[in-house]
């Protein structure tokens, strides 16, 4: 089996607002290995960032706070590391790609300082030189024509497309073990959306490093990732290999979430072409049932799901198919 480079146990995230505390994240469990990518799918407001950032520990405090929870990163404990010492790892073994690079990138700072910027954090041994022939190579292997020029650029004379590039070479530039993507295709024409996936699967087979792939776009996860883990309301409801997940969904969230996507094949659409939906909205945080989250929108609630044996847990229903749920989906 290849390295085990991350592992979160049990983690909990929570904010205090006007209206009390509200669990963002809870009880989330996963493990990432070398080569590997996860994606980590769900409807907006499930947990996803929340998840991710709390392995960067750029949770902000307040008012948020991770109140409990391990996550281990090469068999050391990230959540008690200095901050100083987070430091050194964040950017460098693991990095980020955050969801809006316009807003990610500074717009009073060419693109060739703000690279520079990140090899002077940690790699200090370069020299001015050094890290400007660095840059413009990170440029190159991120596939920007005339990377001298664009160096020299400032954001906003850039597209889309390209800033999200220059973030992937600024999240590359130290080599990470492990490379957190959050949304890293969203607002991008479908064609540049296809670039940059096929970049990040070829920059990934050339350095071996693992993925974290932050999406709600279950086309994304069938294209780029090998395991996928489903959440909603701040739960992971179901862990799979791809192929089991979009073959053998056990979970009625993830079977209506598949349901959902467009079949070019229209006979396959039920309702004479109409697409089938979840129904209801996701509950407030604030306010969630006591037992199952989905309860309120599931066609298999029972009066288990409804409380009377608490909030389900993930349990392993065969290998590696774990799905949090009183009545799965039998296949």
């Amino acid at each position: 089996m290849n390295e085990k480079l991350l592992e979160v146990k049990d983690l909990v995230v929570q904010f205090r607002t006007d209206r009390g505390k509200v669990t963002a994240v809870n009880g989330v469990n996963f493990e990432l290995y070398r080569g590997q990518t996860l994606g980590i799918v769900g409807e907006s407001g499930s947990g996803k960032s929340v998840t991710a950032l709390s392995v960067m520990r750029l949770i902000p405090n307040p008012p948020g706070e991770i109140a409990r929870g391990e996550i281990f990163f090469r068999g050391q404990n990230l959540l008690h590391l200095p901050l100083d010492e987070m430091r050194r790892i964040r950017g460098n073994k693991i990095a980020m790609i955050f969801q809006e690079p316009m807003t990610s990138l500074n717009p009073v700072f060419t693109v060739g300082n703000q690279i520079e910027e990140v090899f002077a954090l940690h790699q200090q041994e370069y020299s001015k030189a050094e890290r400007r022939n660095q840059g413009i190579e990170l440029l190159k292997m991120v596939g920007i024509p005339s990377p001298e020029r664009r160096y020299l650029e400032y954001p906003h004379q850039m597209s889309g497309g390209m800033r999200q590039r220059v973030m992937i070479a600024m999240s590359l530039a130290c080599r990470p073990d492990i490379l957190i993507a959050d949304e890293p295709s969203t607002a991008l024409d479908v064609t540049i959306q296809a670039q940059i996936l096929e970049l990040m699967k070829k920059l990934q087979s050339d350095l071996g490093m693992a993925i974290i792939m932050i999406t709600h776009d279950l086309g994304v996860v069938a294209e780029t990732c090998d395991q996928v883990a489903v959440m909603y309301c701040g739960q992971m409801v179901e862990k799979a290999n791809i192929k089991t997940v979009f073959s053998r969904p056990r979970h009625p969230y993830t079977k209506g979430l598949l349901e959902s996507i467009p079949s070019y094949d229209s006979t396959k659409n039920k309702e004479k072409g109409r697409l089938p939906t979840i129904e209801g909205m996701v509950p407030s945080l604030f306010d969630l049932p006591t037992g199952c989250s989905f309860q309120d929108r599931c066609n298999f609630v029972t009066e288990d799901c409804r409380g009377r044996k608490g909030m389900p847990q993930l349990e392993n229903l065969a290998l590696g198919h774990e799905v949090s749920c009183f009545n799965p989906i039998v296949v």
